[in-house]
C-alpha cells in the first residue's frame, strides 16, 4: 500500500500590499515569490511577471536555490521507517517528527522535493511531488505526473 501524503501548509503571504512586485508575477502566489527572488539575483526584477518560463528555464539551467524560498509540511500516514524515509531525512534543511510507528510529519523546501525525487522516484516521493505540484506547477513540471512509469532526471 502507497503512503498516503497530505499537505498541511506551504508559504504563504499573510499580507502582501497590492503593489507589491511580487503581485506582478503570472503564477501562484508562491511561485511569484520564487520568481521574484530569481528577479533579485538577475537584478532583472523590473521584468517580473513578463515571462511565464523563467522558474522552469531557471531550474533547467540548475539554479535551484530559488526555489528553496517555498516550504511545505507534510503529513505521512502508512509509511514504516524505511530507506526511503531515511534518505528523505537526511537532506538537508528537512526537519521531520515521527507520530508513531508509520505517521511522520515532514517539513521541507521546494528544492528538497526535487532532490528527493531523484533519489529513485519511490511511492513517497511521488506522493510528495504531487503534492507540491498543486502548489508550483512550473517548479515540477519537467517531473512525470504520478501514473507515468518514465522517470525524468
Amino acid at each position: 500500500m502507497p503512503p498516503t501524503v497530505t499537505l498541511l501548509s506551504h508559504t504563504q503571504f499573510t499580507s502582501l500590499p497590492a503593489d507589491h512586485p511580487v503581485r506582478r508575477g503570472a503564477g501562484t502566489l508562491a511561485e511569484n515569490l520564487i520568481e521574484y527572488a530569481g528577479r533579485v539575483c538577475y537584478r532583472s526584477d523590473v521584468r517580473m511577471g513578463t515571462q511565464p518560463s523563467f522558474i522552469s528555464l531557471r531550474v533547467r539551467e540548475g539554479h535551484e536555490d530559488i526555489i528553496e524560498h517555498v516550504r511545505f509540511v507534510f503529513r505521512i500516514e502508512d509509511q514504516p521507517l524505511d530507506e526511503a524515509v531515511l534518505l528523505l531525512a537526511n537532506l538537508a534543511s528537512v526537519e521531520y517528527t515521527r507520530l508513531d510507528d508509520t505517521t511522520w510529519i515532514f517539513s521541507m523546501n521546494a528544492r528538497n522535493v526535487r532532490d528527493f525525487w531523484r533519489q529513485g522516484a519511490s511511492p513517497l516521493a511521488r506522493a510528495l511531488v504531487e503534492r507540491a505540484r498543486s502548489v508550483l506547477p512550473t517548479v515540477y513540471n519537467d517531473i512525470p505526473p504520478q501514473g507515468d512509469t518514465s522517470h525524468a532526471s
